[in-house]
């Protein structure tokens, strides 16, 4: 489930990673192991919280966006597996569970209309993969410096 959710118009999805890796001496990936304390990351929960400031901000302008509401799902990504199933949950349909590979995606209509992606590098090469099929637009959360040479925070 999403760690911190809004209904609206459009939705975006924000992919943080708030609790760093389990150990990979785990049998299996975990999807949902992202709640141990002690590997809590307060940057990416204050970057979660900035997007969740700047959504409420727009909306409650009636010079920004008039007569749309924007929501969101904010999932943390503390491990590949976890980053994965949170990309295909912002790529499932509008009110449905699963994601459709379709011939076209000309009609496609995901649950968001656009992502920010996690600021680790290793977890966004699997977002980015994934979202660029669906023609998501993505920007990073990362600062400029950590961003790969060329790149300055959003992904085309």
């Amino acid at each position: 489930a999403a760690s911190f959710t809004s209904r609206g118009d459009y939705r975006l999805a924000g992919l943080f990673q708030m609790h760093a890796p389990a150990p990979r001496a785990a049998a299996r990936p975990l999807v949902d192991g992202c709640d141990d304390a002690a590997t809590f990351k307060s940057h990416s929960y204050s970057l979660s919280q900035a997007m969740r400031f700047a959504v409420e901000e727009i909306n409650n302008s009636s010079a920004l966006l008039p007569n749309v509401t924007l929501g969101y799902d904010i999932h943390d990504t503390c491990s590949e597996p976890a980053s994965l199933h949170a990309t295909l949950r912002a790529l499932a349909r509008q009110g449905r569970q699963e994601v459709e590979v379709l011939p076209t995606f000309r009609h496609y209509e995901p649950e968001a209309v656009a992502a920010i992606r996690p600021d680790s590098t290793q977890l966004a090469l699997t977002t980015v993969a994934v979202l660029s099929i669906f023609l998501i637009p993505e920007v990073s959360a990362a600062p400029p410096a950590d961003e790969e040479k060329g790149s300055r925070g959003v992904t085309v």
